[in-house]
C-alpha cells in the first residue's frame, strides 16, 4: 500500500519563492516516522485505500492545529494515533440516525461486517484498546461495545458451505 503526501505550496506573490505552508512540521515528521503503522491502522479501520488517504490527510490537517510537545514524544505519538482513529471513524460517517444504526447490523455482502461491529472488533480485539476507549471512539456505552464485538465474532464465525460461496451447487 502506498500513501501519497500532497505538499501544498503557496506563495504570497508570483515572484516570491514558494515555501511549504505547514503550521507545525513536527507532526509530519512524526507521521512519516510511523507511516507504516499509521497506514496499517487506518486500513484496519476503514478498509478502503481511498478512505485511508483521506483519513491521513484529515488527521494531518487536525494535528497541524495542535501544539506539538517535542519533550514528550510518547504523548505526541498517542495524540496522532488517537486523532487518526477519530478521523477514520468520522470518515465512515458513523453519526447515523437511530434507524440507520439498526441497519448497520446487516452486512452489504457475505463475509463483510457492518461498520459498527467491525470497528468495535478491530479496536477491541485487534488493536487491543480498552472497552472504555472503544466506547469513547464509537460514542456508545461500554456495554454496547461488548454487544458489537459479539455481533462481529458471531458474524465472522458463521461457516458457509464452500459451494454457496462459489456459486457451485452441483456437488
Amino acid at each position: 500500500m502506498s500513501i501519497r503526501f500532497d505538499v501544498s505550496l503557496r506563495s504570497s506573490s508570483k515572484t516570491a519563492p514558494q515555501e511549504a505552508v505547514w503550521k507545525n512540521p513536527a507532526w509530519y515528521l512524526l507521521f512519516l516516522e510511523h507511516l507504516d503503522e499509521f497506514a496499517t491502522l487506518a486500513w484496519y479501520l476503514v478498509a478502503d485505500h481511498q478512505l485511508v488517504e483521506e483519513t491521513i490527510q484529515r488527521t494531518l490537517a487536525q494535528l497541524e492545529m495542535t501544539p506539538f510537545e517535542a519533550s514528550m514524544p510518547l504523548l505526541a505519538y498517542k495524540q496522532a494515533k488517537t486523532e487518526l482513529i477519530t478521523q477514520a471513524i468520522a470518515g465512515l460517517s458513523l453519526g447515523r440516525k437511530e434507524s440507520e444504526e439498526d441497519a448497520a447490523y446487516l452486512p452489504s455482502s457475505l463475509g463483510d461486517l457492518p461498520d459498527m461491529p467491525r470497528l468495535a472488533f478491530m479496536l477491541k480485539l485487534v488493536l487491543r484498546s480498552s472497552e472504555i476507549e472503544v466506547a469513547r471512539f464509537l460514542d456508545v456505552p461500554p456495554s454496547r461495545v461488548r454487544e458489537l464485538v459479539q455481533v462481529a465474532i458471531d458474524r465472522l464465525s458463521l461457516r458457509m458451505p464452500y459451494s454457496l460461496l462459489t456459486g457451485c451447487y452441483d456437488a
